[in-house]
């Protein structure tokens, strides 16, 4: 086994960038693997959706009318997410059904969004 310092005498070999990506200006840039692959469904079926991340999720909302469409919070580390859907009266994020809510993996789940069987998303 080989130890990790370098060898006396030799610097240690770091790239420019610290190992994180950056923007021409030179500010680190976190990548959104997540976000990208619904950007990527979002574009693939024409658009018209945005998409903002927080704390606990990724938000999309209809870019003609700025109003939600539904709520993807993670689930499993990310290899799945609960959809939600947002109540006009309440004026919060709820997930669909009485008896829990739909956890999906992202390419279904947005599928799932896209379809609208429950008629709760595109009002």
């Amino acid at each position: 086994m080989s130890s990790n310092k370098p060898a006396p005498g030799r610097a240690a070999r770091r790239s420019p960038a610290g190992g994180k990506p950056r923007d021409k200006s030179g500010v680190a840039v976190v990548l959104d693997f997540t976000l990208s692959r619904i950007e990527a469904f979002n574009a693939e079926r024409g658009g018209g959706v945005a998409v903002r991340k927080d704390a606990h999720g990724y938000s999309l909302f209809r870019v003609d009318q700025e109003q939600p469409v539904a709520r993807l919070r993670s689930r499993d580390s990310g290899k799945t997410f609960e959809i939600l859907y947002w109540h006009p009266f309440r004026e919060r994020w709820l997930p669909i059904g009485e008896l829990g809510g739909v956890i999906l993996p992202l390419n279904e789940a947005l599928e799932y969004i896209a379809r609208d069987p429950v008629d709760c998303f595109w009002r």
